[in-house]
């Protein structure tokens, strides 16, 4: 049975699809660039990313007192992190009243032994003697103001 094919002439139709996205394409770009309402959404951009940048930095303060808060009523603290390797650490923590050195790694915390107080140095550090950023970095430096 052999197949009968049917062709349908669609010339004038094709040129009104043409004509009509041609049309749509010089319809969408403007007909004239605005300088000042370039520079107005600059400027609103600029606003708009200083009031992100702000509240980031007020909401990260917020959170590291939540924290440091929390981290000062708590029976566990970290004294010291020594990196072994990218994914391993050894860590001195004090729990209650007694120092634990532990294997840290990706998916094991290891004991290793308890260390006694006298042995164990620990930095004090007193919340009345707040360093300025600019004191830090000189110190991380190596110069003195």
């Amino acid at each position: 049975m052999p197949m009968k094919a049917t062709y349908i002439l669609l010339d004038s139709f094709e040129e009104k699809i043409v004509d009509g996205v041609n049309r749509a394409q010089t319809e969408t770009t403007p007909d004239s660039f605005s300088t000042t309402n370039n520079v107005l959404q600059l400027l609103g951009l600029v606003v708009l990313l200083i009031i992100i940048l702000i509240a980031a930095y007020y909401t990260s303060r917020f959170v590291g007192r939540y924290k440091l808060g929390q981290l000062k009523n708590s029976n566990i603290q970290v004294i010291e992190i020594h990196r072994i390797s990218n994914s391993k650490m050894l860590q001195i923590i004090k729990i209650a009243n007694k120092y634990v050195a532990i294997g840290v790694s990706k998916d094991n915390i290891t004991f290793i032994t308890e260390i006694d107080e006298g042995e164990v140095l620990t930095h004090e550090f007193n919340e009345g003697e707040k360093e300025s950023f600019r004191q830090i970095f000189y110190k991380i430096k190596g110069k003195k103001e």
